[in-house]
């Protein structure tokens, strides 16, 4: 655990020390320098990323429909009809009231780790992604004012980038807890469908 511990402070003082290399670049032509494009394997982490979290979203909108037809007793198509951020909260809402027998606890852990996840698939989505020249790291890149602030809050001033730093390793590590998280909702999913689901 110290371990894992050290990992993540080792990784966090990396992107700090990125983030000031890349924010110290006098203009576009030397903060490209530092940065090339991304390999077919950084490609395919990316969609990879992206689309596990959209079937993590498709998994919890069939399960936030199920969930309310059965405490309701009606059939209802709100849940395909939420934007993204409203699904995870209406999926832990219906998880939370139901009367059935099913993991309550098991679908809010997953959904909150997804909720953290959204990070991925709004940056990697939106935002132009390079390789750092350490080739450990990708660097995200944004001129898009709406979509910056969404980020943290902070306006772009006119002509500057916003920057955000993934080191690749844990990328992976990540991608394999949303995986799993995938396929957890996956069998909670195929339960509630095959009608087995009872009365807790």
């Amino acid at each position: 655990m110290e371990a894992e511990s050290s990992m993540v402070v080792s990784a966090e003082q990396e992107t700090r020390e990125i983030i000031l290399r890349l924010g110290c670049a006098e203009g576009d032509p030397e903060l490209l320098q530092l940065l090339s494009g991304v390999s077919k394997d950084d490609f395919a982490l990316i969609g990879e990323l992206i689309q596990m979290y959209c079937m993590a979203d498709a998994l919890c909108r069939g399960l936030t429909a199920m969930l309310q037809e059965h405490r309701l007793g009606t059939a209802s198509d709100a849940a395909f009809s939420l934007n993204d951020t409203d699904v995870l909260i209406h999926t832990k809402k219906e998880a939370r009231e139901s009367g059935l027998n099913i993991d309550k606890a098991g679908i809010i852990s997953a959904v909150e780790t997804l909720e953290m996840h959204r990070l991925f698939r709004h940056t990697f989505s939106h935002w132009v992604v390079k390789r750092y020249m350490d080739g450990k790291h990708l660097v995200a890149l944004s001129k898009s004012a709406p979509d910056a602030k969404k980020r943290d809050g902070i306006a772009l001033e006119g002509g500057k980038a916003k920057l955000a730093v993934f080191r690749i390793d844990l990328l992976l590590t990540e991608l394999e807890k949303v995986k799993g998280h995938c396929r957890f909702l996956s069998e909670v999913h195929a339960y509630l469908e095959s009608g087995a689901a009872t009365q807790a």
